[in-house]
């Protein structure tokens, strides 16, 4: 229905004088079909749809008897510009820490591991007794020696009721020593193999 449609959208982006040509392609294309056509006496659009496309000056019809009182204008918008709040912000340092309650009153604590633990090793120490008491921090006794802890790290330790630790403060890991076979076997009686190791047979194996 557009004759030579390449060359006439080509001459329509041009007069634009825009280098984003992509912007105004659909308002071009707006204008083609809705270009009077003297020979035809009707638009592109016309034929296609049956009535003509509705251009962008024709959706907003001004009245005449709006007349526009420029002091209540800005009064109102003031009044509105005043109610609008700012959005609060995100606060990344008010992370609150959970405080056991009995950890004023405990004697024993157990004190969290400050760098990264294995698998299988329980991420608590202790439990050690507690020194002094501070709003902020413990003072502990850690391995023989007064260190000062903050609560964060801190849980209370529920003992038995003679108020001795549950479990060593410090657990030395040490090699465990070949016991000697409490058969009451002489080791000249005992088995031994070709290289000379000795066998040793459990009680419940023996006949």
């Amino acid at each position: 229905m557009v004759e030579r449609l390449h060359r006439q959208i080509k001459t329509a982006i041009r007069c634009h004088n825009n280098p984003h040509w992509t912007e105004i392609l659909p308002l071009v294309l707006l204008g083609i079909r809705s270009a009077w056509k003297e020979d035809l006496k009707t638009s592109t659009a016309e034929l296609v749809y049956g009535e003509p496309l509705r251009l962008p000056g024709e959706f907003f019809v001004p009245s005449p008897d709006f007349t526009a009182d420029i002091k209540d204008f800005a009064s109102r918008l003031r009044r509105h510009m005043a109610n609008l709040t700012p959005r609060p912000a995100t606060w990344h340092g008010t992370k609150t820490f959970y405080i056991p309650k009995d950890l004023q009153t405990a004697e024993y604590v157990f004190l969290r591991q400050g760098t990264a633990t294995p698998p299988l090793e329980p991420p608590y120490s202790g439990p050690y007794k507690v020194l002094e008491r501070v709003p902020k921090t413990f003072k502990l006794i850690v391995k023989g020696t007064e260190s000062t802890v903050t609560i964060d790290r801190l849980k209370p330790a529920y003992l038995h009721s003679n108020g001795s630790p549950a479990y060593p403060e410090e657990i030395t890991h040490t090699e465990k020593e070949a016991q000697a076979p409490t058969t009451g076997q002489s080791e000249s009686t005992l088995k031994k193999t070709n290289s000379g190791r000795v066998v040793r047979f459990l009680d419940y194996y023996r006949p």
